[in-house]
């Protein structure tokens, strides 16, 4: 009976096997380092920032769209979060934000779902939009945090060696996980996702759950700017470039399908840490950046295209 469950995990969260290959070998050749604590401790960071917006891109993919916009959110949000936090405080600045970053989402929601746009067209042109508004507000100088006692306290926190970002990518995590798989709207986004016209014809308000689904990652990536600030205990233009392919790259690689309904939030967690396993020990072999970014998109297409031909594959042959 273990056996066959075990079986049906494994059969299910793919990327495991690939998660665990790609440790022993990282771990071999930095000689260990890769495992050392204060090494774990830096690959959490880098991962939670990136996490935090691949949950909500979860959202997004399982309702068979995605979002181009979420660097630009990132960034443009973490600059608002700190000219904000510098005037009114840390509580209102972080409310107002995630907020402008739902904003920034239902924007895309209705160019996608009520003007028949494409969501690779319409985030592509949105992301311009936003991040004309953050070089707009910032002048294209970073926005530093004047000393704010709360934000300072967060900077400086940690617990069991570990700063306090991983536990808040853990714990929204968890709440995404519980979200998705145990309320009506979670089922709701898997039959949006699922197939559209089955959805729809039940009485599912399907552009409602798409729209909400980028409302979610735009969210999610306000929110991750959010912390990129308090991180940085400053504010730059550039902080989210490149994370749009990335965390979709690393959610795809856990399992989930870019054609919707398939995917959970413990298969995009095993993809974010496959991502940041590859970096982070591609960092401590002192490979430079720019060889870095080859051999991410390299994975990234072998493992997506492995997986794009097992599912091309699999629906000819029916």
């Amino acid at each position: 009976m273990r056996k066959t469950r075990a079986i049906r995990l494994l059969k299910e969260y793919k990327s495991l096997p690939i998660l665990l290959v790609i440790i022993i070998i990282a771990a071999v050749l930095t000689g260990g380092k890769t495992l050392e604590k204060g090494n774990l401790q830096n690959l959490m960071l880098q991962v939670s920032i990136q996490g935090i917006v691949g949950f909500g891109m979860t959202y997004s993919l399982l309702c068979g769209e995605f979002d181009l916009s979420v660097g630009a959110v990132l960034t443009t949000c973490g600059i608002i979060f700190a000219k904000l936090c510098n005037l009114w405080g840390f509580v209102p600045a972080l409310l107002i934000t995630l907020l402008v970053g739902a904003l920034f989402g239902l924007f895309d929601g209705i160019l996608v779902n009520k003007m028949g746009m494409p969501s690779f067209i319409a985030t592509l042109g949105s992301s311009y939009i936003v991040k004309g508004i953050g070089q707009v507000i910032s002048q294209g100088q970073p926005t530093a945090l004047g000393g704010n006692d709360v934000v300072v306290a967060m900077s400086n926190l940690r617990i069991a060696g570990f700063s306090i970002f991983p536990y808040i990518f853990i714990l929204v995590g968890l709440i995404c996980a519980y979200h998705l798989k145990f309320t009506r709207f979670g089922r709701n986004i898997y039959a949006t996702g699922g197939n559209y016209e089955v959805a729809k014809n039940s009485g599912i308000r399907v552009d409602f759950y798409k729209i909400m689904s980028f409302v979610i990652v735009c969210a999610s990536a306000g929110f991750a700017g959010v912390l990129t600030t308090v991180r940085l205990q400053s504010a730059t233009a550039i902080a989210g470039d490149n994370l749009n392919l990335t965390v979709i790259g690393a959610v795809i690689i856990g399992g989930t399908s870019t054609a919707g309904g398939v995917g959970n939030i413990p298969m995009s967690f095993l993809g974010l840490l496959i991502m940041g396993v590859l970096t982070n020990t591609l960092s401590v072999l002192g490979i430079s950046g720019y060889w870095q970014q080859v051999i991410q998109g390299l994975i990234m297409v072998i493992v997506i295209g492995y997986s794009s031909f097992a599912n091309y594959r699999k629906t000819s042959s029916v």
